[in-house]
Protein backbone atom coordinates (compact mmCIF):
# COMPACT_ATOMS: atom_id res chain seq x y z
CA UNK A 1 0.00 0.00 0.00
CA UNK A 2 1.28 3.42 -0.92
CA UNK A 3 2.53 5.63 1.94
CA UNK A 4 -0.27 8.00 2.95
CA UNK A 5 2.28 10.82 3.07
CA UNK A 6 2.18 11.03 -0.72
CA UNK A 7 -1.63 11.22 -0.85
CA UNK A 8 -1.90 14.51 1.05
CA UNK A 9 -1.34 17.08 -1.66
CA UNK A 10 -2.83 20.06 -3.45
CA UNK A 11 -3.73 19.64 -7.09
CA UNK A 12 -3.15 22.13 -9.92
CA UNK A 13 -3.19 21.81 -13.69
CA UNK A 14 0.42 20.67 -13.83
CA UNK A 15 1.29 19.16 -10.44
CA UNK A 16 0.14 17.55 -7.26
CA UNK A 17 2.16 19.13 -4.45
CA UNK A 18 2.62 18.98 -0.71
CA UNK A 19 4.94 21.72 0.46
CA UNK A 20 5.81 23.95 3.38
CA UNK A 21 7.43 27.40 3.31
CA UNK A 22 9.24 28.56 6.44
CA UNK A 23 10.10 31.98 7.88
CA UNK A 24 12.33 31.34 10.91
CA UNK A 25 13.22 33.91 13.54
CA UNK A 26 16.36 36.02 13.23
CA UNK A 27 17.85 34.00 16.11
CA UNK A 28 17.34 30.73 14.24
CA UNK A 29 18.71 32.23 11.02
CA UNK A 30 21.84 33.44 12.79
CA UNK A 31 22.60 30.28 14.72
CA UNK A 32 21.11 27.17 13.10
CA UNK A 33 20.55 25.48 9.78
CA UNK A 34 16.95 26.05 8.73
CA UNK A 35 14.60 25.16 5.91
CA UNK A 36 13.29 27.76 3.51
CA UNK A 37 11.01 25.32 1.72
CA UNK A 38 10.46 21.58 1.57
CA UNK A 39 7.99 19.49 -0.31
CA UNK A 40 6.74 16.68 -2.49
CA UNK A 41 5.69 17.06 -6.14
CA UNK A 42 3.99 14.75 -8.60
CA UNK A 43 4.21 16.10 -12.14
CA UNK A 44 1.03 15.83 -14.21
CA UNK A 45 2.55 17.37 -17.33
CA UNK A 46 5.98 18.85 -18.15
CA UNK A 47 6.71 22.34 -16.85
CA UNK A 48 10.10 24.03 -16.61
CA UNK A 49 11.34 25.42 -13.29
CA UNK A 50 14.32 27.78 -13.48
CA UNK A 51 16.07 29.63 -10.66
CA UNK A 52 19.43 31.27 -9.96
CA UNK A 53 21.08 33.67 -7.55
CA UNK A 54 19.44 32.23 -4.42
CA UNK A 55 21.09 32.13 -1.02
CA UNK A 56 20.00 28.54 -0.62
CA UNK A 57 21.05 24.91 -1.02
CA UNK A 58 18.75 22.35 -2.59
CA UNK A 59 18.71 18.62 -1.97
CA UNK A 60 16.40 16.83 -4.40
CA UNK A 61 15.39 13.16 -4.72
CA UNK A 62 13.67 11.68 -7.77
CA UNK A 63 11.23 9.18 -6.28
CA UNK A 64 9.80 7.85 -9.53
CA UNK A 65 9.50 8.72 -13.21
CA UNK A 66 12.11 10.65 -15.17
CA UNK A 67 13.10 14.10 -16.36
CA UNK A 68 16.18 16.25 -16.67
CA UNK A 69 18.12 18.65 -14.47
CA UNK A 70 20.44 21.34 -15.79
CA UNK A 71 22.90 23.11 -13.52
CA UNK A 72 25.55 25.79 -13.86
CA UNK A 73 28.04 24.38 -11.38
CA UNK A 74 29.72 27.36 -9.73
CA UNK A 75 31.22 25.46 -6.79
CA UNK A 76 33.90 27.69 -5.30
CA UNK A 77 33.02 30.73 -7.42
CA UNK A 78 31.51 32.47 -4.40
CA UNK A 79 35.09 33.18 -3.33
CA UNK A 80 35.48 35.69 -6.16
CA UNK A 81 33.53 38.82 -7.02
CA UNK A 82 30.94 38.18 -9.70
CA UNK A 83 32.30 41.02 -11.81
CA UNK A 84 35.68 39.30 -12.02
CA UNK A 85 34.34 36.04 -13.41
CA UNK A 86 32.13 35.55 -16.47
CA UNK A 87 30.12 32.68 -15.01
CA UNK A 88 28.49 31.59 -18.23
CA UNK A 89 31.88 31.08 -19.88
CA UNK A 90 33.64 29.43 -16.95
CA UNK A 91 30.71 27.33 -15.79
CA UNK A 92 28.58 26.03 -18.67
CA UNK A 93 25.08 24.78 -18.02
CA UNK A 94 25.27 20.98 -17.78
CA UNK A 95 22.17 18.87 -18.43
CA UNK A 96 21.76 15.36 -17.03
CA UNK A 97 18.96 12.84 -17.34
CA UNK A 98 17.21 12.09 -14.04
CA UNK A 99 15.54 8.82 -13.12
CA UNK A 100 14.07 7.21 -10.04
CA UNK A 101 16.64 7.00 -7.27
CA UNK A 102 18.77 9.90 -8.52
CA UNK A 103 19.76 12.61 -6.05
CA UNK A 104 20.86 16.19 -6.67
CA UNK A 105 22.61 18.56 -4.25
CA UNK A 106 22.89 22.08 -5.66
CA UNK A 107 24.26 25.43 -4.60
CA UNK A 108 21.36 27.62 -5.72
CA UNK A 109 23.54 30.66 -6.27
CA UNK A 110 24.20 28.93 -9.59
CA UNK A 111 21.52 28.62 -12.26
CA UNK A 112 19.51 25.43 -12.34
CA UNK A 113 16.46 24.16 -14.19
CA UNK A 114 14.48 20.96 -14.07
CA UNK A 115 11.63 19.49 -16.09
CA UNK A 116 9.72 16.23 -15.98
CA UNK A 117 9.47 13.97 -18.99
CA UNK A 118 6.08 13.84 -20.66
CA UNK A 119 6.00 10.08 -21.15
CA UNK A 120 7.10 9.23 -17.59
CA UNK A 121 6.17 12.10 -15.22
CA UNK A 122 8.31 12.22 -12.15
CA UNK A 123 7.76 12.49 -8.42
CA UNK A 124 10.18 14.65 -6.46
CA UNK A 125 10.98 15.20 -2.80
CA UNK A 126 13.09 18.22 -1.95
CA UNK A 127 14.39 20.52 0.74
CA UNK A 128 15.75 24.07 0.38
CA UNK A 129 17.87 25.09 3.36
CA UNK A 130 20.40 27.67 4.51
CA UNK A 131 22.15 28.92 7.65
CA UNK A 132 25.55 28.92 9.39
CA UNK A 133 27.87 26.16 8.13
CA UNK A 134 25.63 25.34 5.16
CA UNK A 135 28.42 26.35 2.78
CA UNK A 136 30.97 24.31 4.76
CA UNK A 137 28.79 21.20 4.53
CA UNK A 138 28.34 21.71 0.80
CA UNK A 139 32.09 22.17 0.29
CA UNK A 140 32.75 19.00 2.28
CA UNK A 141 30.24 17.12 0.13
CA UNK A 142 31.66 18.41 -3.16
CA UNK A 143 35.19 17.37 -2.24
CA UNK A 144 34.02 13.77 -2.58
CA UNK A 145 30.90 13.83 -4.76
CA UNK A 146 29.39 15.24 -7.91
CA UNK A 147 26.20 17.31 -7.69
CA UNK A 148 24.14 14.44 -9.15
CA UNK A 149 24.59 11.00 -7.58
CA UNK A 150 23.05 7.84 -6.21
CA UNK A 151 22.72 7.31 -2.46
CA UNK A 152 22.85 4.06 -0.53
CA UNK A 153 20.65 5.69 2.15
CA UNK A 154 17.70 6.68 0.00
CA UNK A 155 14.99 5.39 2.35
CA UNK A 156 16.55 7.17 5.32
CA UNK A 157 16.90 10.46 3.42
CA UNK A 158 13.34 10.24 2.10
CA UNK A 159 11.97 9.60 5.59
CA UNK A 160 13.90 12.53 7.07
CA UNK A 161 12.56 15.02 4.50
CA UNK A 162 9.04 13.70 5.14
CA UNK A 163 9.58 14.33 8.86
CA UNK A 164 10.67 17.90 8.14
CA UNK A 165 7.57 18.57 6.06
CA UNK A 166 5.31 17.12 8.75
CA UNK A 167 7.02 19.21 11.44
CA UNK A 168 6.21 22.42 9.58
CA UNK A 169 2.66 21.64 8.53
CA UNK A 170 1.52 22.15 12.12
CA UNK A 171 4.48 24.12 13.36
CA UNK A 172 5.26 24.12 17.07
CA UNK A 173 7.69 26.31 19.02
CA UNK A 174 10.48 23.75 18.76
CA UNK A 175 9.95 22.87 15.07
CA UNK A 176 12.95 24.89 13.85
CA UNK A 177 15.31 23.32 16.41
CA UNK A 178 14.08 19.84 15.56
CA UNK A 179 14.45 20.66 11.86
CA UNK A 180 18.02 21.84 12.37
CA UNK A 181 18.87 18.39 13.75
CA UNK A 182 17.17 16.74 10.77
CA UNK A 183 19.13 18.88 8.29
CA UNK A 184 22.39 18.00 10.04
CA UNK A 185 21.40 14.33 9.78
CA UNK A 186 20.77 14.68 6.04
CA UNK A 187 24.04 16.51 5.44
CA UNK A 188 26.07 14.07 7.53
CA UNK A 189 24.59 11.19 5.56
CA UNK A 190 25.36 12.89 2.26
CA UNK A 191 28.94 13.78 3.21
CA UNK A 192 29.70 10.25 4.40
CA UNK A 193 27.77 8.41 1.68
CA UNK A 194 29.19 6.53 -1.31
CA UNK A 195 32.56 7.88 -2.52
CA UNK A 196 33.19 9.83 -5.67
CA UNK A 197 33.09 8.12 -9.03
CA UNK A 198 36.68 6.87 -9.07
CA UNK A 199 36.81 3.27 -7.88
CA UNK A 200 38.01 2.57 -4.35
CA UNK A 201 40.45 -0.03 -5.62
CA UNK A 202 42.03 2.08 -8.36
CA UNK A 203 45.85 1.89 -8.36
CA UNK A 204 46.15 5.52 -7.22
CA UNK A 205 43.62 5.07 -4.41
CA UNK A 206 45.41 1.95 -3.19
CA UNK A 207 48.76 3.73 -3.24
CA UNK A 208 47.40 6.74 -1.36
CA UNK A 209 45.94 4.48 1.33
CA UNK A 210 49.29 2.70 1.60
CA UNK A 211 50.98 6.07 2.07
CA UNK A 212 48.44 7.08 4.69
CA UNK A 213 49.01 3.82 6.53
CA UNK A 214 52.77 4.45 6.42
CA UNK A 215 52.30 7.96 7.82
CA UNK A 216 50.15 6.62 10.66
CA UNK A 217 52.87 4.11 11.59
CA UNK A 218 55.90 6.41 11.17
CA UNK A 219 54.64 9.93 11.95
CA UNK A 220 57.12 10.35 14.81
CA UNK A 221 60.00 9.96 12.35
CA UNK A 222 61.48 12.62 10.09
CA UNK A 223 59.49 12.05 6.91
CA UNK A 224 60.07 14.17 3.82
CA UNK A 225 58.03 14.49 0.65
CA UNK A 226 61.06 13.41 -1.38
CA UNK A 227 61.39 10.27 0.72
CA UNK A 228 57.73 9.36 0.21
CA UNK A 229 57.97 10.00 -3.52
CA UNK A 230 61.02 7.73 -3.84
CA UNK A 231 59.63 5.03 -1.57
CA UNK A 232 56.25 4.81 -3.28
CA UNK A 233 57.42 5.54 -6.85
CA UNK A 234 55.30 8.63 -7.41
CA UNK A 235 56.03 12.24 -8.36
CA UNK A 236 56.11 14.39 -5.23
CA UNK A 237 54.05 17.11 -6.93
CA UNK A 238 51.45 14.59 -8.04
CA UNK A 239 51.49 13.02 -4.58
CA UNK A 240 50.92 16.38 -2.87
CA UNK A 241 47.98 17.24 -5.10
CA UNK A 242 46.28 13.84 -4.98
CA UNK A 243 46.81 13.34 -1.24
CA UNK A 244 45.04 16.61 -0.48
CA UNK A 245 42.29 15.79 -2.96
CA UNK A 246 41.78 12.36 -1.39
CA UNK A 247 42.07 13.22 2.31
CA UNK A 248 41.33 16.95 2.46
CA UNK A 249 44.65 17.97 3.99
CA UNK A 250 48.31 18.29 3.05
CA UNK A 251 50.83 15.65 4.05
CA UNK A 252 52.68 18.10 6.30
CA UNK A 253 49.50 19.19 8.04
CA UNK A 254 48.43 15.58 8.48
CA UNK A 255 51.75 14.68 10.11
CA UNK A 256 51.67 17.71 12.41
CA UNK A 257 48.11 16.91 13.46
CA UNK A 258 49.13 13.32 14.29
CA UNK A 259 52.09 14.59 16.33
CA UNK A 260 50.00 17.11 18.27
CA UNK A 261 47.25 14.56 18.96
CA UNK A 262 49.88 12.25 20.44
CA UNK A 263 51.34 15.15 22.40
CA UNK A 264 47.94 16.00 23.90
CA UNK A 265 47.55 12.46 25.17
CA UNK A 266 51.02 12.53 26.75
CA UNK A 267 50.37 15.95 28.28
CA UNK A 268 47.22 14.65 29.94
CA UNK A 269 48.25 11.14 30.94
CA UNK A 270 52.00 11.31 31.62
CA UNK A 271 54.34 13.34 33.80
CA UNK A 272 56.95 13.74 31.08
CA UNK A 273 58.40 17.19 30.50
CA UNK A 274 57.25 19.15 27.47
CA UNK A 275 60.72 18.75 25.92
CA UNK A 276 60.51 14.96 26.33
CA UNK A 277 56.98 14.87 24.92
CA UNK A 278 58.08 16.90 21.91
CA UNK A 279 60.83 14.36 21.23
CA UNK A 280 58.41 11.43 21.63
CA UNK A 281 56.27 13.04 18.97
CA UNK A 282 59.17 13.47 16.56
CA UNK A 283 59.86 17.19 17.11
CA UNK A 284 63.33 17.73 18.52
CA UNK A 285 63.07 21.51 18.83
CA UNK A 286 60.90 22.32 21.88
CA UNK A 287 60.48 25.91 20.73
CA UNK A 288 59.15 24.78 17.34
CA UNK A 289 56.93 22.24 19.12
CA UNK A 290 55.36 24.97 21.24
CA UNK A 291 54.86 27.15 18.18
CA UNK A 292 53.10 24.38 16.27
CA UNK A 293 51.06 23.35 19.31
CA UNK A 294 49.80 26.88 19.89
CA UNK A 295 48.96 27.36 16.22
CA UNK A 296 46.83 24.21 16.18
CA UNK A 297 45.32 24.33 19.68
CA UNK A 298 45.24 28.06 20.36
CA UNK A 299 47.23 27.70 23.59
CA UNK A 300 50.68 26.55 24.67
CA UNK A 301 51.37 22.96 25.68
CA UNK A 302 51.74 24.04 29.32
CA UNK A 303 48.39 25.82 29.24
CA UNK A 304 46.76 22.77 27.65
CA UNK A 305 48.14 20.50 30.39
CA UNK A 306 46.95 22.88 33.12
CA UNK A 307 43.44 23.26 31.64
CA UNK A 308 42.87 19.55 31.06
Amino acid sequence: MRDSFFEKYKTSEVTNTRRVINTPSSFIKSNFLYIQEAGYLKSLRPHLSRRSGLSSYLFLIVLSGSGSVSYRDTAGSHLFPASDSPQDAKHPLTRVAARAGDCFFLDCSGEYTHISSEADPWELLWIHFYGPNATAYYSCFREQHDWHFKSSHLAELTSTIQNVITLHEEKTDDADLLTAAQIVSILTTLCTDAPRESADDSPLSVKLKDILRYLNEHYTENISLDQLADQFYISKYYLSREFKKEFGTTIIQYLLTKKITNAKELLRYSNDSIETIAQHCGIDDASYFNKVFKKIEGCTASEYRRRW
